[in-house]
């Protein structure tokens, strides 16, 4: 069975929510970071390292935020769904309009490389959930670490997305949303969720455009929940969301010092593997069958 990763400092925003979806679908989730103060998402990540270096090499490992994430199925369909992807590690897929692909290029894709273009339109890649076996995972953040420096400030997204848009067989996306669908707000002030390519029947969501029932449902955007919630058919109390303005306001500030260049260099690898890179994939256009098939 697949182990969970759930890490978290505290009980904030939905995650009463998350614990609810995990017990419809008798999953129980490995707590990391409970207590502690956050110091980013470099430390996250080797946390997580450090906790599945003694899995089994094969065993199926899941990264989720337990804040913004409701389970849809059981780890059964997830794994069996990622056990047919073309690639060893497989992280959520976004769906992004002009504007906010200006964002994010600017923000996270400072590769100097287009990203990929998917026939679904999800192309850019959200690191808040992703899938791999332990082993692999375990030996990709040891590179990141000795290859790109990542520190535990850092920030994981960036990092993967580089090595996304150079060499999709070592990290794709799931731009199918088999197992993962980001959901974003409509603007930035309801933050209403933008639900058009999203039909609710008996507690599980298609995706009409990818034609899908994705398994996890991530709230990447910070979006409200309450309503979403109460489709899937779970109680209202376990949707009320805890200090959910405060953490919006936090991770709002965080992404402006990200947008804006205020946390420090481009956390990029050394050049000579820079150049091989290049070399090996002058032209990241190509859509080559990633994800889960």
């Amino acid at each position: 069975m697949a182990t969970v990763i759930a890490y978290g400092t505290d009980r904030q925003a939905y995650f009463d929510l998350f614990m609810a979806s995990c017990r419809r679908h008798e999953i129980a989730p490995v707590a990391l970071g409970w207590g502690k103060q956050w110091v980013g998402f470099g430390q996250k990540t080797t946390e997580t390292r450090d906790y599945i270096k003694d899995l089994p090499e094969d065993e199926v490992v899941l990264s989720v935020d337990p804040f913004d994430v409701v389970f849809l199925s059981g780890l059964p369909e997830i794994e069996e769904k990622f056990r047919r992807a073309s690639a060893p590690m497989v992280c959520g897929a976004l769906n992004l309009g002009p504007f906010l692909r200006r964002v994010y290029d600017r923000e996270f894709n400072r590769s100097g490389q287009r990203v990929p273009r998917n026939p679904t339109g999800y192309d850019y890649l959200n690191s808040g959930t992703w899938i791999s076996t332990a082993g692999y995972a375990r030996r990709l953040i040891d590179r990141l670490e000795r290859e790109f420096g990542m520190r535990p400030t850092d920030m994981d997204q960036e990092i993967l997305t580089s090595l996304y848009v150079h060499d999709r067989s070592q990290v794709d996306i799931d731009w199918r949303c088999e197992i993962f669908h980001n959901l974003l707000f409509k603007n930035f002030i309801t933050r209403k969720p933008d639900v058009k390519h999203l039909v609710f029947r008996d507690g599980r969501v298609a995706n009409v455009a990818t034609g899908t029932l994705p398994c996890v449902l991530h709230a990447s955007g910070n979006a409200l929940l309450e309503g979403i919630a109460a489709q899937l058919g779970f109680d209202r109390g376990c949707a009320v969301p805890v200090a959910s303005n405060k953490g919006y306001i936090k991770k709002a500030i965080f992404h402006i010092t990200q947008l804006f260049g205020l946390h420090g260099p481009a956390r990029l690898p050394a050049r000579p593997e820079r150049e091989l890179l290049s070399e090996a994939f002058p032209d990241p256009e190509d859509s080559r069958t990633p994800g889960p098939a």
